[in-house]
């Protein structure tokens, strides 16, 4: 990959650790590029404009540029915390947890994988207006599309699979298959070696 390359794209926050004197490395899940690993130099310090955009559970747009150590977080627009954003909906909080929880087992290395991304950043995106009677089923959903998109699960285990947003509406079509989800998702957990034989 080209030294110095700066890239514009949507991602997903799902790890962060100090790095050096003030600056924070951070795993992103990107759009574009798969699973990126950055450094943001300064951005522990009060004055960083980057800090809040570099929580677990931010989602948003990331300037993100490569050098000859890596690639560095440069910029963050429009991004939203699933913790911050719905600390009125702590069911939907500790939905986002999870599934990042997952990702940060599932995926690793950079590998663009649009049909994973669709399906995690569709779920996040989606949190504050999926109804509490539905939220469970929701992120039942959101993993089985997640476990599906890395080859875990066939693509046909359950129709609609793929087609299929998080809107109220549309999860109602999934719900008749509710049984046939469950048993996908545990093979497919079964298949990542999540769960013991």
């Amino acid at each position: 990959m080209l030294k110095n390359h700066e890239i514009g794209t949507r991602g997903i926050i799902i790890s962060r650790s100090s790095s050096g004197e003030g600056s924070v490395r951070v795993s992103i899940f990107t759009e574009e590029l798969g699973l990126v690993w950055a450094v943001a130099k300064s951005a522990r310090e009060e004055r960083s404009k980057l800090r809040p955009h570099l929580t677990v559970g931010t989602f948003g747009f990331f300037n993100l540029v490569q050098g000859q150590a890596g690639w560095r977080v440069i910029g963050a627009v429009e991004t939203q915390n699933s913790y911050f954003a719905f600390r009125d909906y702590p069911k939907a909080q500790e939905a986002a947890a999870r599934l990042l929880s997952l990702l940060r087992q599932l995926i690793n290395g950079e590998e663009r994988d649009p049909e994973l991304f669709d399906a995690v950043w569709g779920f996040l995106a989606s949190l504050s207006s999926i109804p509490e009677d539905l939220l469970v089923f929701a992120e039942r959903y959101a993993v089985l599309r997640s476990l599906a998109a890395l080859g875990y699960v066939p693509k046909d285990a359950v129709p609609h699979i793929e087609k299929i947003s998080y809107t109220h509406e549309t999860l109602k079509i999934l719900l008749p298959y509710e049984k046939e989800m469950t048993v996908a998702i545990k093979n497919g957990f079964s298949a990542s070696g999540l769960l013991d034989s």
